[in-house]
């Protein structure tokens, strides 16, 4: 039986390829592209140019002929960028604006649309629509704005643009705006003038179409050429650009090609690659559906845990799937009983599900009492790797937000705090967190609780022994978030359980910083015996806050002490008539003794 080879291939210019209907699939990722792709995309093109010499080879596109369509699958980035520079060199260049606008739209009034470009004119009321059509839609309405003129560069609001040979930070820029002489030494001031005094909108930020034109028009703007020159750059864009070309007509196979062309480098995230066979096996009357989904729970973000933070969920889900922990990720692996399953799209609803739980268990963890003080700020909390192989997977499967677990994790995390001692992402920890929890998935009755306990008590530093705890931490001077949020654990811990400690405090020096010098020890001063919790503003019940008292004594601090809703505060104000060198040694004294007993597990 002879092979089947479902493509055809062909150098093709960019003017016959931007001829084509083309569309950008759900099964691609956004526009990606930032400012160092677009420079190192426009270096070339422009070496190459005014070289005078050699054509430019750029790279390949797989088109999938199916349906009656075009769908891209590979060159998506290279597509979009292209058509930006085309519209760039239409808005310098009055002669060719018509010519550039022919090749790349179609006219609402004229042109016979079709059922989506329909359904933007209607919720974009513009006249000119892309001819490519991209089903992601903030990539799409990104496009229907810049060529329809709502996306604008700051840049045309100089009247100094000949001086510029680059657009740094430290230049002198004038605004060109009637009646306007303001001249600013900075560009980030030159940019909040123009929004204030002049309506510049800043350009939409969920896709990064509108940033990538402003990237391309500034840099056209640089190269400073009159239209005799944008001609010859159009001309040679158009024709003398050659574009391998790939035309296959099978679903299935083009996917493959998107795994082989894709998978070996860092070009796409992996997540992408396996959304492709995955849509591929969806019934086409609901790809839409899955696709926005998948992409609206993949770009789910987290005031913590920032970077990718949906697809760090994707991944604990996808595990959960089938119920078992590892510690590599291959998602080609874990999704192949998705893909292969004969009812794909029941199977991926499935994983929304899990998802979606683990969005809510995530949740629920940062209200805890204890939880939400790993949860206030970016600076204080768990590696990702104790919730990936241990808390999700554990609450997920028991149905149950063990909120003594969370505590016992709160105490670990605060008993080393400023401590250089092991964190999660560590074998020792690991290694055994990824076997108990894989025994709460064989077992949601397995006693897990006692084990990671264990596993904590087991593997607990010499250097936070009760000894050494005590004797480090009295001397330990401590950067301002981590006291912070060490006193505001104690403030939780000396509150009923009903009690929820506002995260608002901040950090006060009950001996003022000003008398300093006074101290004959004066890293006492950062000591935790110095520091406590104080209302950041002023209440409206006349209790003056952190900003008020400022560097008063602390006679005149003790009355908003005694009034202050934190505990830890008022304490002071009912124990210390004054508060000397003497004092901040004694109370460091108490409450490094508290924090050894709260802390301890």
């Amino acid at each position: 039986m002879s092979r089947i080879k479902p493509y055809t291939t062909n150098q093709e210019s960019w003017n016959t390829i931007l001829q084509k209907k083309l569309r950008i699939p759900m099964n691609q990722r956004e526009y990606s592209w930032g400012e160092e792709e677009i420079t190192k995309f426009l270096d070339d093109i422009f070496k190459i140019h005014e070289e005078d010499k050699y054509v430019e080879k750029m790279g390949s596109i797989i088109n999938l002929n199916y349906n009656n369509g075009n769908d891209i699958y590979d060159g998506q980035q290279r597509i979009l960028t292209t058509i930006l520079i085309l519209n760039v060199i239409g808005c310098l260049s009055p002669k060719l604006k018509d010519k550039i606008n022919q090749l790349l739209t179609v006219d609402t009034e004229i042109d016979n649309l079709t059922k989506e470009q329909e359904q933007i004119k209607q919720r974009c009321n513009v006249t000119i629509i892309p001819k490519i059509y991209c089903i992601n839609p903030f990539d799409m309405e990104g496009l229907v704005n810049i060529f329809n003129n709502k996306t604008k560069s700051w840049v045309e609001y100089l009247s100094n643009i000949d001086d510029f040979e680059t657009f740094d930070e430290d230049e002198e820029y004038c605004c060109n705006a009637p009646e306007c002489k303001t001249t600013t030494s900075k560009k980030a001031d030159f940019k909040k003038h123009i929004i204030s005094k002049h309506g510049y909108s800043k350009p939409a930020t969920n896709t990064k179409i509108h940033s990538a034109f402003i990237e391309i028009y500034n840099y056209f703007v640089l190269k400073k050429y009159d239209e005799q020159s944008l001609i010859k750059l159009y001309k040679f864009i158009l024709h003398d650009i050659d574009v391998q070309y790939y035309d296959c007509n099978d679903p299935e196979y083009v996917s493959r090609i998107f795994d082989w062309e894709n998978n070996r480098g860092k070009a796409v995230e992996e997540l992408d690659i396996i959304k492709n066979p995955i849509l591929v096996k969806i019934p086409d009357d609901k790809k839409v559906e899955i696709y926005e989904r998948w992409e609206f729970l993949k770009h789910k973000d987290n005031n913590i845990y920032k970077k990718n933070f949906g697809q760090k969920i994707f991944d604990v889900a996808i595990q959960l799937y089938r119920n078992e922990i590892k510690r590599t990720i291959n998602h080609e692996e874990l999704f192949k009983d998705i893909i292969d399953n004969e009812d794909t799209y029941k199977e991926i609803n499935i994983f929304f599900q899990i998802v979606e739980e683990l969005f809510k268990i995530m949740d629920r963890i940062s209200n805890d009492r204890f939880g939400r003080l790993l949860n206030n700020t970016s600076r204080i909390c768990l590696n990702w790797e104790a919730y990936m192989w241990c808390l999700l997977p554990i609450f997920y499967k028991t149905n149950n937000i063990n909120s003594g677990l969370i505590k016992l994790m709160t105490k670990w995390y605060f008993r080393n705090i400023q401590f250089k001692t092991r964190n999660f992402n560590n074998l020792c920890y690991s290694n055994e967190f990824i076997k108990i929890t894989n025994e709460v998935l064989k077992n949601n009755q397995y006693d897990y609780y006692k084990e990671i306990t264990e596993c904590l008590r087991k593997n607990k530093d010499i250097a936070i022994n009760d000894e050494n705890y005590l004797r480090e931490l009295s001397r330990m001077n401590f950067k301002s978030t981590n006291a912070t949020h060490l006193l505001l654990f104690y403030e939780t811990c000396i509150n009923t359980d009903l009690h929820k400690v506002p995260l608002e405090y901040t950090l006060e020096h009950v001996y003022c910083q000003k008398e300093k010098a006074n101290l004959s020890n004066q890293s006492l001063m950062n000591n935790i015996g110095n520091l406590t919790l104080i209302e950041g503003k002023n209440s409206d019940n006349g209790h003056k806050g952190n900003s008020s008292l400022g560097s008063k004594s602390y006679s005149k601090k003790k009355k908003s002490y005694e009034e202050s809703s934190s505990k830890v505060t008022r304490n002071i104000a009912e124990q210390y008539e004054t508060f000397e060198e003497k004092n901040i040694i004694e109370r460091n004294e108490h409450i490094i003794n508290e924090l050894n007993k709260y802390t301890n597990y």
